[in-house]
């Protein structure tokens, strides 16, 4: 909540603030219109095993939206194979953290291929 109340304290339009999970990881995703330049900044916010990631990108004013690269989020185990939880994850002290679905297959050109994405899923995206 911190890191998105500072996002709000800029000269901007908030256009788009809401909850989101990237691989049933809760987190925060915000699209901003800068005042001055009329810039599109989006941001995705999450914690995990402690850890605070902030992704941020702005395109100029008419440009597409940069959102591939905010959703293009994953995770990792501690032998570095890509996971989804089978439940929403939350960082917090005295919540138990979920089991793991599973870890995700590299395809054959070394690139994570995961169908988890954003809000639920959205298949065949490439990380």
């Amino acid at each position: 909540m911190y890191v998105t109340s500072k996002f709000l304290q800029r000269d901007v339009k908030v256009t788009h603030l809401m909850w989101n999970s990237e691989a049933m990881v809760q987190g925060q995703e915000l699209q901003l219109t800068n005042n001055a330049d009329q810039s599109r900044t989006f941001v995705s916010i999450y914690m995990h095993e402690n850890r605070l990631i902030i992704m941020e990108a702005t395109v100029p004013n008419g440009y597409p939206p940069p959102a591939s690269f905010t959703q293009s989020l994953g995770w990792l185990d501690e032998s570095g194979k890509g996971i989804r939880y089978s439940t929403i994850y939350v960082n917090a002290p005295d919540v138990p953290k979920p089991p793991i679905r599973g870890a995700i297959p590299p395809n054959p050109n070394g690139d994570r291929i995961d169908g988890a994405g954003a809000n639920g899923g959205r298949g065949g995206q490439v990380r």
